[in-house]
Formats: C-alpha cells, structure tokens, sequence
C-alpha cells in the first residue's frame, strides 16, 4: 500500500470490517484484513510480523509497517474493497517472488474505482547502446514514477 488514506466517512466502516476481521463477501481477504489497520494519518498500513525478518521493514514503534512479504492470492479482491474506501491517489503494488521482475497494482480515484498501473520496459529512445546502466535507471525511474515518487 502507498499513499492508500482511507475517506473520512469510510474510517469507521473500515475499522469496523479490520476489527472484525471479516465483512460481507469479504472472507477470501480474510487475512488481509487480520493484518491491515489504519495509522495515525488514515493510512491503510499493516501489523508488523512476530518475528523481525519476516516483513521486508523494519517495524515502526507502533508495531506497523508498511508492506509484507506473502502471497496475496486474492489481490484484485483486496483491491477491489480498498478503492471503495480510499481517497484519490493511494496506489497498491506487488512484486513477484520469482525473481522474473513482474510488477503489478492499480491506483484509486477516491470515486470507488481503480486503474491498472501499466509497467513498461524502456524503449531504445530510453538508452544508449553504448550506455547499458541507463536502462537500468530509466527502469528504476519509471518504477518511482508508478509508485509516486522520485529517484534521489
């Protein structure tokens, strides 16, 4: 989750189905839910792993972080339940496990829809031949660009 700040009049709906554990239609996101909960600014984020080198970061002091590792067999499920609550511009990305590079996730609108962020491998007019680290940069820029951010 990047950004993904829950609306105002969907906070106690959301904290509501979190606390649960479960909704209507929503028990194949069961365990989604279980770890999500809602940080201090509205942010969807997740309750950190037991143990310390289970998550990909290291927990906050609140015992939260903002990803995790696991097989999310029912992202489009969870996607499709995250956009009816979050404001404009939360975005979800997931990596692959498989080391292949696969990239995928959609942005919300704030109107409860979501568009499929498209990744795509940069084009000769992105390097030189004689230059292949810029492949290598653009692809990490783009990469950024997707998720909302910069390359430093």
């Amino acid at each position: 989750m990047i950004g993904v700040k829950i609306k105002d009049e969907s906070v106690p709906i959301v904290e509501r189905v979190l606390k649960a554990g479960t909704g209507p239609g929503l028990t194949p996101i069961k365990y989604f839910l279980s770890r999500a909960v809602i940080d201090c600014d509205g942010e969807l984020i997740f309750k950190a792993s037991k143990k310390s080198d289970a998550d990909p970061y290291y927990p906050f002091d609140d015992n939260t972080t903002i990803a995790l590792f696991g097989t999310w067999d029912e992202h489009e499920k969870i996607a499709s339940w995250v956009k009816l609550h979050s404001e404009k511009g939360g975005k979800m990305v997931l990596f692959s496990y498989d080391g292949d590079g696969a990239a995928w996730g959609w942005e919300f609108d704030g109107k409860g829809k979501m568009r499929e962020l498209q990744f795509r491998r940069p084009t000769k007019k992105d390097y030189c031949q004689k230059d292949r680290f810029k492949i290598q940069v653009v692809a990490v820029q783009e990469l950024a660009k997707a998720l909302g951010g910069t390359v430093v």
